[in-house]
């Protein structure tokens, strides 16, 4: 009998387990199609809910692309900073405030650029809520913000910021350009930096990340880009012309090397220049010297006269011609040394600068045949570099005085992107190659393509050209002799080009008031660099020519260009 009923009671116990399994079934069932079916749980809209996580997460992920090296080393990229200020009322902040002035002040100065006496004079400001530090208390790093915070300092707090950080404060500073806070930004917009100056204005649509449109969901990916340039190269260079440029204290100066078999830009250095971290410097010089001022090129040109002079066949090996001074119409143009050395061959002429020999040579050619030649090199017309502001030069050749001058350097303008451009020709075999700065961007699809400009002088000249160059260097009469290396040879030409006055007609007159250059190739035989130097109006010449100081930026580039570190 007790056996019957511990059976009957175990079996109600089993069936009623049963039935609330069931129920229970049945009631998640029913929960699940209701998700299934309205999107919806105690009134929360799943779907808008599911929107708005994504858009969460998609910010989150947002941020601006990266710029690198052509070997991957980074130049740019975003990182975040933090502001600090101190709350002074305690009426005002639901949080605590400043209690000890003097300590807090003390322990502030350990950490952020200013003396603690200043800082003592904030905390103590008079009907003020709360106090900021100036720039000493932005762009805080966030091991210093927690090395503070660690101090425990009552009143003390901080606000986040994106910001752009800058791996070299001087590197390529005009090129690289910056990216700064957006403070106009636009509702839906995930992006906080925006381009102002350089690649990170020209590439802006690239490098940021955000909804493609206001009312857009779609997250645009930032890209990546990677430069032509060399960090190893350029950073040597930035050293070099910081030298310089405090010795001879010029107007502003210039480098550009370039690989000519594909035009790759490898460094792109100027002074004036500026601190990209903090733009320190930077209203000293706005311009991009490679392509927003264009200057006269000076005797550099004479390698391109020189070279369709011998294409046309105007002139015979070794002819010879009158050295020291020629007139061009009411004009007298004479060589540097203003009396010449006599009767001397055009090559000889070439390898001594001289403007008689390039005058005798336009004439020869014809000017209006001269001056579509230096059209067909790209002068005057844009490079079409992507970058901001970038100036045309000058080739307005109505006065036939201009077109027979501009064969050695005079009476037209051209930026060193132009300069570059063009003179790729005469050791490229004769194909002008683009000058570009931009190896690949990543995502895109979009990597570099070697880009020939055309054939603009015949194959064979080009060797005749470099051959000249070389004798510049090299020989006891040339005028590019501060460039000769021992460790490889060097092919050069100089120039020395008066500097048009702005205030007037003419030129200026001072000592130094002279644009100074070199264009140089090497190895000589066969060429594998492009490197442009420029110097104007040097303040300090310490009894030197301009030439001789871009000899002392020329030297130790050389080495760090062909030298492995």
């Amino acid at each position: 009998m007790t056996n019957n009923n511990a059976n009957n009671n175990q079996g109600m116990n089993l069936f009623f387990l049963a039935i609330i399994v069931i129920l229970i079934g049945l009631v998640m069932i029913g929960r699940m199609a209701q998700i299934a079916l309205f999107k919806q749980v105690n009134g929360v809209n799943l779907t808008k809910l599911e929107m708005q996580v994504d858009n969460r997460s998609s910010i989150a992920k947002a941020k601006r692309g990266t710029i690198y090296d052509q070997f991957g080393q980074p130049i740019a990229m975003d990182t975040t900073s933090y502001s600090m200020y101190a709350v002074l009322d305690a009426d005002w902040a639901e949080g605590e405030t400043v209690k000890d002035i003097d300590y807090t002040a003390t322990i502030l100065a350990k950490y952020i650029d200013m003396p603690k006496e200043k800082i003592w004079t904030q905390l103590n400001s008079d009907n003020v809520n709360q106090v900021e530090f100036g720039s000493a208390s932005k762009n805080i790093s966030a091991q210093t913000k927690l090395a503070i915070e660690a101090e425990n300092l009552p009143g003390i707090f901080f606000t986040s910021q994106v910001s752009r950080y800058y791996f070299n404060d001087y590197f390529a500073s005009h090129l690289i350009g910056y990216a700064e806070v957006n403070e106009s930004n636009q509702e839906g917009s995930q992006s906080s930096l925006v381009g102002a100056m350089g690649i990170e204005a020209a590439f802006d649509d690239i490098l940021s990340s955000g909804k493609s449109s206001k009312n857009s969901t779609d997250l645009q990916l930032a890209n990546d880009i990677y430069l032509t340039l060399d960090s190893r190269i350029q950073n040597q260079t930035e050293t070099i012309l910081d030298k310089i440029f405090k010795k001879y204290q010029p107007e502003s100066m210039g480098a550009y090397l370039v690989e000519l078999e594909t035009g790759k830009l490898l460094t792109s250095a100027q002074r004036p220049s500026f601190n990209l971290n903090t733009r320190e410097g930077i209203d000293s010089l706005w311009q991009n010297l490679l392509v927003e001022t264009a200057n006269e090129p000076g005797s550099t040109v004479k390698i391109l006269t020189m070279a369709k002079a011998k294409e046309m066949g105007v002139y015979q090996p070794r002819e010879t011609f009158l050295s020291g001074m020629v007139k061009v119409f009411d004009r007298e143009v004479r060589d540097h040394n203003q009396f010449g050395w006599g009767q001397i061959s055009f090559e000889d002429g070439f390898i001594r600068s001289s403007n008689v020999a390039m005058v005798e040579l336009v004439n020869r050619m014809g000017d209006q045949v001269w001056t579509e030649e230096l059209k067909k090199f790209g002068f005057g017309v844009s490079t079409n570099s992507k970058l901001a502001n970038e100036n045309p030069g000058s080739l307005d050749f109505t006065n036939p005085t201009s077109r027979i001058m501009s064969g050695f350097g005079q009476a037209f303008s051209a930026t060193p992107m132009q300069l570059l451009q063009a003179y790729s020709a005469v050791a490229n075999k004769g194909q002008m190659m683009k000058i570009q700065y931009i190896d690949h961007i990543d995502k895109s699809g979009q990597s570099y393509q070697k880009q020939n400009l055309g054939q603009v002088i015949e194959p064979e000249v080009t060797f005749y050209i470099i051959d000249l160059m070389t004798k510049a260097v090299e020989d006891q009469n040339g005028t590019s002799r501060p460039f000769k290396s021992d460790i490889v040879r060097v092919a050069a030409k100089t120039g020395t080009a008066q500097i048009a006055n702005e205030e007037g007609t003419g030129y200026l007159t001072g000592q130094n008031d002279y644009f100074y250059s070199v264009i140089s190739f090497f190895p000589a035989e066969e060429p594998k660099y492009m490197l442009y130097l420029f110097i104007k109006r040097p303040q300090n010449d310490y009894g030197i020519y301009g030439t001789q100081m871009l000899s002392e930026v020329f030297h130790p580039m050389l080495e760090s260009i062909l030298i492995k570190q």
